[in-house]
């Protein structure tokens, strides 16, 4: 054990699954540094330092990683719409903060954690295994371009991995719970609680039958600090639940949970992304690796989390997070 608490440098930390990260190490009795390019409205009461910065910053992101333990790489632009209408932006920027990250990493020894995404699966067949090929669309698609840049970045710190540097790859499935966000997939659960708890239409993209697992935010934090602590060389690891559900479903269980008496209505995909969306059927992710390495395994039930977070988005009605997808 060291001598001193460990310090941690959480890059987009004032995000969602960044929030929740900070608040578990320094639970455990870690220094935690957050940087993120957007204010962190409670960050301080969670006792860890906030930086208010840009990856793009190279000199910066050189200065901070010397200075900490080990990096937690979290901070990405995403969001269905800003795929499909600025991807070179999102490209841009989320490839050059990687590389930052990485070469500042290599440079003074630390070890960084990537956040990456089950999105880079494509359009393969489920459920997926970290081995598995990635499919992706043509290129005219834009709707892939945030999942091959995801795939790139992972190249990237693989890459760096072969020069040296200590590495852990985590592929979130669809994480959601309190702080939440509204998006398209992992922020569903908050578009349709907001929506639930308004009284407003309960909105379901396509005709509800795609499937998706869903993962609560603490078990995903359990799981992202074991790939952290996992030390037997580089590691690419599914992050999720083994358990899949409809949309459509998800929605009829909010609507019962928050007691609501929104209707669920079904819109075209083509209503919202006419310049073309493809969807994917199913998204189920294998989580076998993750439990032979570090005995990962999912406590919350899907009906419990989501019992939670309606309470937390029912107290925080006042301030409900605005949509990003």
């Amino acid at each position: 054990m060291p001598s001193r608490p460990e310090s941690c440098l959480i890059t987009g930390g004032g995000g969602f699954i960044g929030y929740h990260l900070a608040q578990r190490l320094v639970s455990m009795g870690c220094e935690v540094t957050i940087i993120d390019n957007k204010g962190l409205d409670s960050g301080g009461s969670i006792g860890c330092r906030y930086l208010k910065g840009d990856l793009q910053d190279e000199s910066l992101v050189r200065s901070l990683v010397a200075g900490h333990d080990c990096v937690y790489h979290m901070a990405a632009l995403l969001g269905v719409r800003r795929t499909m209408e600025s991807p070179a932006d999102m490209l841009e920027n989320n490839v050059a903060g990687t590389i930052h990250v990485l070469r500042a990493a290599l440079a003074h020894g630390k070890k960084v954690l990537f956040a990456s995404t089950s999105e880079v699966y494509g359009k393969g067949t489920p459920p997926f295994a970290e081995s598995a090929d990635l499919v992706f669309g043509p290129t005219q698609k834009l709707r892939w371009s945030y999942a091959v840049g995801k795939a790139l970045e992972e190249y990237l710190c693989l890459g760096y991995a072969k020069k040296g540097l200590p590495v852990a790859i985590v592929r979130y499935f669809n994480v959601y719970g309190p702080r939440q966000k509204q998006g398209l997939y992992g922020g569903v659960v908050a578009k349709f609680i907001a929506s639930a708890l308004k009284g407003d239409d309960i909105v379901v993209y396509g005709d509800g039958s795609q499937t998706r697992s869903f993962t609560y935010v603490s078990d995903a934090v359990d799981a992202t600090i074991a790939a952290m602590q996992y030390s037997a060389g580089p590691c690419v690891v599914n992050i999720g639940c083994d358990e899949e559900i409809a949309i459509a479903d998800l929605a009829r269980i909010i609507r019962k949970l928050a007691k609501s008496t929104s209707a669920i209505v079904t819109v075209p995909y083509e209503r919202i992304f006419p310049d073309g969306f493809e969807e994917v059927p199913r998204r189920l992710p294998s989580i076998l690796k993750a439990q032979q390495l570090f005995g990962y395994h999912p406590h919350v039930a899907l009906e419990e989390g989501l019992r939670q977070t309606i309470a937390w988005f029912r107290a925080s009605a006042a301030a409900l997070p605005k949509e990003e997808d």
